[in-house]
């Protein structure tokens, strides 16, 4: 699974936005939307991302886990990821 190459992350004042080329679409994104987003652009793996979740936002390793693989289905749902989940 991989981020879009039309998928453009930008952080705007304290606002998180992905603007996706291909569809002219513009989705607003909290701070832990953004930072998955961002691991998965850079290639990092599920379980390094889940990892950093748990680090950064002081969440049990299930609870990073369930809400990383939620929000993945989300991003699919939304076209933004492509490849298998």
């Amino acid at each position: 699974m991989k981020v879009k190459k039309e998928l453009l992350l930008e952080k705007l004042g304290k606002i998180f936005v992905a603007y996706d080329n291909d569809t002219s679409s513009l989705h607003e994104l909290n701070e832990t939307a953004f930072l998955i987003l961002a691991e998965l652009k850079k290639g990092k793996t599920k379980s390094k991302i889940v990892k950093k979740l748990v680090s950064e936002y002081k969440v049990s390793l299930n609870q990073a886990r369930t809400d990383f693989e939620s929000f993945l289905v989300e991003l699919k749902n939304k076209d933004l990821i492509e490849g298998k989940i």
